[in-house]
């Protein structure tokens, strides 16, 4: 009885994984999988009416604004709401603009490993301050345009007690937030962190498993490899691709971290930089990107995918971004 046990759940799983994958084929049949590009405040503050036109120009059809750490704006809703909402807003009516058809993702105040105490205390400021930016556009971007929110945090700080995760504020945070985003506000609620590496890689992978898998907190969880930044963690790749095609969390192994219940999209995060940028050609940066574009192109319109670069819009589209999308 218990083989027969452990083969029926076996079956149970992998049927689960596979309808998951189908569904998500399903769901992006029309329009196909969101083809985003990160860009954060300080790098929309600088584009040029050429930049804006790239970007229209471009393949990509989403786009996510990232603000910067909460501190830069004193990490309190005055702040966020004189400081950081107008460049925010800015860059939301110069992207509805300049494309009517985008897809846009507002960024929260940033949380990082030096100020995740804030995490406990940011609901209301982050939610008032998605709530400023919602009445300071119009309501046709607003119903039009703004796709979602994008929480800014890349990673599950603090302690997690894996049977119940709300004991963890990070995650008690994207927790509460998302059922406002979800329930008062009708967005989708997006999560982009990086897998494991450093110390405690597995900690992190299984981290983001549990968020990603077994709540409904996001919609579509986007996964950083690090490999392109570090060459010390090249299994990231089949661990990142184990996860999307398996449309689970998995660890380098292609283990999944634990079994599915909910119903959050994993697509991969491409990364590049100015070392592949004309004229530069670092052989080793290089030889990482043409492994992600190996590995993940045939992600490309079946799964969400992002696209992280730096220092030049136009160059970073012309030679890596078009391309690859």
């Amino acid at each position: 009885m218990k083989t027969i046990n452990k083969k029926f759940l076996t079956i149970f799983f992998v049927l689960t994984l596979l309808l998951t994958g189908l569904s998500c084929k399903k769901a992006f049949a029309s329009t196909g999988a969101p083809k985003m590009i990160t860009l954060t405040v300080g790098q929309c503050d600088s584009f040029t009416d050429a930049d804006w036109q790239a970007l229209r120009n471009s393949n990509c059809t989403d786009f996510v604004i990232i603000p910067a750490l909460a501190g830069n704006y004193n990490s309190d809703e005055a702040g966020y709401e004189n400081q950081l909402a107008p460049k925010v807003i800015n860059a939301i009516n110069k992207l509805a603009t300049t494309m009517s058809w985008a897809n846009i993702w507002i960024g929260t105040p940033g949380i990082g490993y030096s100020n995740c105490s804030i995490a406990s205390s940011s609901l209301n400021p982050f939610y008032n301050y998605i709530t400023y930016v919602k009445n300071q556009i119009s309501s046709s971007i607003w119903n039009n345009n703004v796709r979602g929110i994008y929480m800014n945090e890349e990673s599950v700080y603090g302690s997690v007690d894996y049977s119940n995760l709300g004991s963890n504020s990070t995650i008690k945070l994207m927790n509460d937030l998302s059922y406002r985003v979800h329930n008062y506000l009708g967005k989708s609620f997006l999560w982009i962190p990086y897998y494991g590496y450093g110390s405690s890689p597995a900690t992190i992978i299984k981290n983001i498993g549990y968020v990603a898998d077994r709540t409904s907190i996001f919609d579509y969880v986007i996964i950083q490899p690090h490999y392109y930044f570090d060459s010390t963690v090249q299994s990231n790749l089949a661990g990142v691709y184990y996860s999307v095609q398996n449309q689970a969390i998995c660890y380098r192994n292609g283990v999944a971290v634990t079994q599915k219940t909910s119903n959050t999209i994993i697509g991969v995060e491409m990364e590049s930089d100015w070392h592949i940028l004309s004229p530069n050609s670092y052989s080793d940066f290089l030889g990482r990107y043409n492994e992600y574009v190996s590995e993940f192109s045939t992600f490309a319109g079946v799964y969400p995918l992002a696209f992280y670069w730096d220092t030049n819009l136009q160059k970073s589209l012309n030679e890596r971004i078009n391309p690859f999308y």
